[in-house]
């Protein structure tokens, strides 16, 4: 049974589908069908070899396997487990602006049917849920991986610089998991999860259903043809809302007040990976 090389752990909200994506149709990875496994966090109790089951037979021979699950960067217990496990794995950590990554956060709720109501605005949706914050706490939940992890076992990247370049963020990840850094995947360019709402969930879970389907026989190529050809516009221009339009703008003061909130986190990140943050000020 084929067991992972690799972890995407998050954040949520910070391109882990995309990541997923430019993965999953490169020649030398093979990722779980599901792309949210969710083991180490929500489904520990399921057991190991349930979770080993998420890599088919198939991805034996292959050099890099794997699964992208954003809920295991921030619960506490997840560092552990892992390492219990698979005590030299990689893992690839992706973080963004933790006022946007919130507003994000959000929208997603509201997309999922977590939140709802008349009132579907962001200071609403802050009281309703705390960990729209504890998810953006990075140099919090990030010092409890490197402590248990090495630093080269680890990359981490940047939101907005993925944003700015994918052809160099992709080489980024190729090249950290020891694969070719040449490949041009047809996601590079894909907005994977776009921030908005759906007018119809049932039409949703049928485009779900759809990829997972597609996935599961080895036909990525074929799914990101489409979004190439226009359907995936298609699709989105038949039922999706974007999240500005559906969700009302966060007031300024809520803006500040969690730049505030965040300002000492951020420093604390700068010195834990000797890097500077000026781009989320």
């Amino acid at each position: 049974m084929p067991t992972p090389t690799f972890i995407g752990i998050g954040a949520q909200k910070c391109a882990s589908t995309w990541i997923y994506d430019i993965l999953s149709d490169h020649p030398q990875a093979a990722l779980s069908g599901l792309k949210e496994v969710d083991f180490f966090s929500y489904k520990y109790d399921h057991g190991l070899q349930w979770y080993e089951r998420n890599f088919d037979e198939g991805f034996s021979g292959q050099p890099v396997v794997g699964e992208i699950s954003p809920s295991y960067f921030h619960e506490p217990a997840v560092p552990e487990r892992v390492l219990r496990h698979y005590p030299n794995i990689k893992l690839i950590v992706s973080l963004r602006n933790p006022v946007k990554r919130a507003i994000s956060n959000h929208t997603h709720e509201i997309r999922v049917g977590h939140f709802g109501g008349s009132d579907l605005s962001l200071e609403k949706g802050l009281a309703n849920n705390p960990t729209y914050v504890d998810q953006g706490l990075y140099a919090k939940h990030l010092q409890r991986w490197l402590e248990v992890f090495p630093r080269e076992n680890v990359l981490v990247l940047v939101f907005e610089e993925v944003i700015a370049d994918r052809t160099k963020a992709a080489k980024q990840i190729y090249e950290f998991l020891g694969i070719d850094s040449a490949h041009q995947s047809a996601f590079l360019d894909s907005k994977s999860n776009p921030g908005y709402v759906n007018k119809s969930k049932g039409l949703e879970s049928f485009r779900k259903k759809a990829r997972g389907m597609v996935k599961s026989v080895g036909l990525d190529s074929v799914w990101g043809m489409a979004a190439k050809l226009g359907l995936r516009k298609l699709y989105s221009n038949m039922n999706k809302v974007p999240g500005s339009k559906a969700v009302p703008a966060p007031k300024d003061e809520t803006v500040v007040q969690l730049q505030q909130l965040f300002e000492q986190d951020i420093e604390q990140l700068e010195a834990l990976l000797a890097r500077d943050f000026t781009i989320w000020r």
